[in-house]
């Protein structure tokens, strides 16, 4: 799909700013309206203006947990109150030109306005920004990288049992500790990436559990940091002429909530998007070199994360037509070597076997079709699109792809091969983000191109440019406030408070939810219980029996969990305080 011509192209851009920022219009009145209207604006002003700042507040914050009633109100995510928002805005809109908070001086047409003349100026102005790009590159990864950073160390818990399973891996062989883990997980990414960090950071002393999970993280970030830059040399490839798409890809990838919150982590497809993204770059020119390249980087994302394969289709079909089959030949043989060499290599040095781990992942996803989270339906990366963007962000997109794009095909055909397994995150999508993010920026250059056309010849009301700039808002403000994983923080600092007694003997619920091995292991012996143990009696007994703590889930402790573990001599521990977890001690 061809790019709008640069700004200034079609209407003179004086007349147009001249319409944008005086608001001088045919519906820009404001004095009109009764006194009940004026009044019913100004409430939804004041309503919009709070739930603005409780928005911005939980971005700066990550929100936390009030008591009302007797009941503990958790305020985490900015989703639900930007629905709200959104809701707001649309009505605010639908009461016509009424001034804003009753002021005549700022009639609602002509604030929408000015937010469309800013909408329309910032593509231009991201542009001038990139003239000289190596300094504006540089300053974007070094922010970004240290927002990664900061998020990693302000939140120090875990998202799920798959990032402790990495460091009981790299840490059992740090510590010389012979820890068992799931043997679906290629040894690859763990050991090359995440232990070479924490053996240096054992080397100058940092030895605490939070110091070296910290140091995993801290490359991931740096390496993940690598698709900013990359980023911008893909669209410059894409539309040479264009530094506009370039400009505004970097900034749209960079607030990203799935890049942001999931580069802070040790998961390795933030890595691995780094990787897919640079095979992009290498797969777009024709010479023989080049698809070596890009085959080697698509077989080692591969082996970081199984499922990158649904890069090799898209790259088949957007590999340049001229001696085709020479270089799509090319491509997959070395991507399927690389892959092969590092799976087969890593998976005989760790596991003993070669392609232990992928003969594991197969036999148990494809087999026994088993799933640690359950299936859900083909349409699933639709229905969570709030999980990984905005609804306003993927009719951008949308807006930005055509067939002609081989970034289009980069995004959608990955999306819809992965829609096809059974079983879907929205993490899985994060290679194909750097490519949304084109496409997003593409559809932005298409919209504020319409606008320029249609702004300075029209003076009515137009509810898409009009609602256009507020919503876009409010798609970014949904994006950073995504940033922060939901990390299991209240956890760690349990098994803190726990090795902090010196005392041994612990059954937990959802042990990974206190990092696992790497923290509990001084607590050993540790027993992993549910809440159908606290139903048996024979399990019950065989995990308590050598239990000076038990650590259970509160809503389980709530309603099982006192008078269970009452009866077996364990009451509350005074010492503990927390929303997630109820610690019970051993009665002396």
């Amino acid at each position: 799909m061809p790019l709008p011509p640069p700004a200034g192209s079609s209407i003179p851009r004086a007349d147009v700013q001249a319409v944008l920022v005086t608001g001088d219009t045919t519906w820009v009145q404001g004095s009109a309206a009764s006194l009940p209207k004026r009044l019913t604006c100004a409430g939804l002003d004041l309503l919009i203006l709070l739930l603005f700042i409780t928005v911005v507040a939980i971005i700066l914050t990550g929100g936390g947990a009030t008591h009302v009633a007797g009941s503990t109100i958790r305020v985490r995510g900015v989703e639900n109150p930007i629905w709200i928002l959104t809701a707001l805005v649309v009505a605010r809109y639908a009461f016509g030109d009424c001034p804003v908070f009753g002021a005549r001086r700022w009639p609602v047409g002509l604030v929408l306005r000015r937010g469309t003349a800013l909408m329309v100026a910032i593509p231009s102005a991201a542009g001038r920004r990139f003239r000289y790009p190596v300094v504006a590159l540089t300053i974007v990864a070094i922010v970004v990288f240290g927002i990664r950073v900061f998020l990693a160390w302000s939140s120090p818990g875990f998202f799920s049992g798959d990032d402790v399973e990495i460091h009981e891996m790299t840490l059992g062989a740090l510590l010389g500790k012979p820890w068992p883990v799931w043997n679906l997980r290629c040894a690859f990414f763990p050991m090359t990436f995440v232990y070479p960090a924490q053996w240096l950071a054992m080397q100058v002393g940092w030895s605490s559990p939070d110091a070296l999970v910290l140091a995993g993280r801290t490359v991931v970030a740096l390496v993940s940091t690598a698709a900013v830059p990359l980023v911008w040399h893909v669209a410059r490839q894409v539309a040479p002429d264009e530094p506009r798409l370039g400009a505004l890809a970097v900034i749209l990838l960079s607030i990203n909530k799935l890049q942001m919150s999931f580069g802070s982590s040790e998961l390795p497809r933030p890595v691995s998007t780094t990787l897919v993204l640079a095979a992009f770059f290498y797969a777009m020119k024709n010479t023989p070199i080049r698809s070596v390249l890009a085959g080697l980087l698509l077989g080692t994302a591969v082996a970081l994360r199984f499922s990158e394969v649904v890069f090799i289709p898209a790259a088949l079909v957007t590999i340049p037509r001229e001696r085709y089959v020479a270089n799509a030949s090319v491509l997959l043989i070395f991507a399927g070597g690389m892959a092969a060499t590092i799976i087969g290599l890593s998976d005989q040095l760790y596991w003993g076997h070669p392609f232990s781990s992928l003969a594991a992942a197969i036999d148990y996803s494809v087999v026994q079709r088993q799933s640690s989270r359950g299936y859900e339906p083909p349409w699933e990366y639709l229905r969570i699109i709030p999980s990984w963007s905005t609804y306003v962000f993927v009719a951008l997109a949308v807006l930005g792809t055509s067939r002609r794009d081989p970034y289009g095909w980069w995004l959608w055909l990955p999306i819809g091969i992965l829609s096809l397994l059974p079983h879907k995150e929205s993490r899985y999508l994060l290679p194909v983000i750097p490519f949304f993010c084109i496409a997003v920026a593409s559809g932005l250059l298409r919209l504020t191109f319409w606008f320029e056309q249609t702004i300075a010849v029209e003076g009515q009301r137009q509810w898409t440019r009009d609602l256009a700039p507020p919503l876009l808002l409010l798609a970014v403000l949904h994006d950073v406030g995504g940033w922060r994983l939901s990390r299991s923080n209240e956890g760690v600092r349990l098994a803190g408070h726990l090795t902090s007694t010196g005392m041994v003997g612990l059954a937990v619920q959802d042990s990974w939810r206190l990092g696992g091995r790497p923290y509990l292991w001084p607590l050993d012996p540790v027993t992993e219980m549910s809440s159908a143990t606290l139903t048996n009696e024979v399990a019950l007994a065989a995990a308590l029996k050598y239990a000076t703590f038990v650590a259970l889930r509160s809503r389980v402790a709530r309603t099982v969990g006192d008078p269970v573990l009452q009866a077996h001599g364990y009451t509350r521990d005074p010492g503990w305080r927390g929303e997630d977890y109820a610690l019970y001690a051993k009665a002396r």
